[in-house]
């Protein structure tokens, strides 16, 4: 028994991880079988136009009246009303996704997608992919925590460190939980030409010299992400060395009250070698711009941010916490040593360090990094095995 119809569920359209991955697997599902596939979008976003481009896509609330019971139900569950906030979350919802019946496979992307599931027809299996950790779950509110434990048949952890959480902190069934890491088009961007002229603008434009080295960082303005550790680890690094070093972060709403915050930092510490660029549609020129790639989040389940620069050839560092340390270790020795203890700045810094000094170790890192990542990362090899996972599944529901 194959799977005929599947509806992928997205919390959000915004280009971060768990809908970038979703994005990937459902264009490869698109190209390459003839499983129908239909997304839905709880929200929408600026990755909408490419969901919309490879299939079918149904967005929420997108009429007046559905806008207004969805803001009537937020102030409801914020008051507490539990009764009267399903009832309206029903009438809103229900009518919306009357048309999604008869689908075999209902994969629920992220955490967030969770909450949709009471309100759907019934469906042949729903599957659960887990892109968070620790904090995000257990900050979910009560009713998302029990429908990740009660709704879904099948779970699919982003990796080992999200598996091992399923299963120590939620309970879940060991046999229903399936590993299966982040990953992207790998080879698209391994061969993205991007001329050094072009690199060589982007510096010019933000006065960051042509000797300088580059440390990247990237993601969201928040605790998890630690955009504040990266100015931690900025500071650190240039009271080790004379040598030019600047500092990138990617990403990141530049207008958030953190982002206040950041600046009291970066003022308060003289960090004037310290760009938070925000968010770029195509960040990969400015990817191109680095030496080393600073992964300082307090927990990070997988960023696909870590697998664009290890494809790009690009060595890590990262706190001995989530998944990337996985992708160092199985990447191999050299990789590894990109892995330190979680939040000792100063290990990190002396590890970036070490690899802007050592050529020899940076090119033996990226190079075990970018073969990892086109063996094993890549969408043509990664969804198929995906797919695999959940076919075997169906066939045996």
């Amino acid at each position: 028994m194959t799977i005929r119809r599947f509806l992928a569920v997205t919390h959000e359209t915004t280009i971060t991880g768990a809908p970038m991955n979703l994005l990937h697997l459902v264009r490869w599902i698109t190209d390459n079988t003839d499983i129908e596939v239909h997304v839905l979008a709880l929200q929408d976003g600026p990755l909408l136009d490419r969901f919309e481009a490879v299939t079918e896509v149904t967005v929420l609330d997108r009429s007046t009246l559905a806008g207004a019971a969805k803001a009537l139900q937020q102030g409801l569950h914020h008051l507490g009303s539990r009764r009267a906030w399903r009832s309206v979350a029903a009438a809103r919802l229900v009518p919306q996704l009357r048309h999604l019946r008869d689908v075999d496979v209902v994969y629920l992307n992220s955490l967030g997608s969770l909450e949709i599931l009471p309100y759907l027809p019934p469906a042949g299996m729903v599957v659960s992919h887990v892109h968070e950790l620790g904090v995000a779950t257990s900050t979910q509110r009560p009713h998302i925590q029990e429908l990740l434990r009660s709704g879904p048949d099948l779970w699919i952890a982003a990796s080992d460190a999200v598996r091992q959480m399923l299963l120590d902190d939620t309970g879940l069934p060991a046999d229903a939980v399936r590993v299966h890491h982040e990953f992207i088009d790998a080879r698209g961007v391994a061969d993205r030409e991007i001329g050094p002229r072009e690199v060589s603008r982007l510096r010019r434009s933000y006065r960051i010299p042509a000797d300088a080295a580059i440390v990247m960082g990237a993601g969201t303005i928040d605790w998890r992400k630690g955009p504040d550790l990266f100015i931690q680890l900025a500071t650190e690094v240039r009271r080790r060395t004379r040598e030019p070093v600047h500092f990138v972060w990617m990403g990141g709403d530049l207008e958030t009250i953190d982002m206040v915050r950041l600046h009291s930092d970066l003022a308060r510490a003289g960090a004037d070698h310290v760009l938070f660029a925000g968010i770029r549609a195509d960040p990969l020129p400015w990817f191109a711009a680095a030496d080393v790639f600073a992964l300082t989040s307090r927990e990070d389940p997988y960023p696909l941010v870590c697998l664009e620069h290890a494809a790009m050839g690009h060595p890590i560092v990262t706190y001995r916490n989530g998944g990337i340390p996985e992708l160092l270790e199985a990447a191999g020795p050299a990789a590894a040593t990109g892995i330190v203890d979680y939040l000792d700045v100063g290990a990190m810094a002396a590890q970036v360090l070490t690899l802007l000094e050592d050529e020899g170790l940076r090119r033996a890192a990226a190079d075990e990094l970018r073969r990892e990542v086109l063996e094993h990362h890549d969408v043509t090899v990664a969804a198929p095995a995906l797919l695999r996972d959940l076919e075997a599944a169906w066939a045996a529901h």
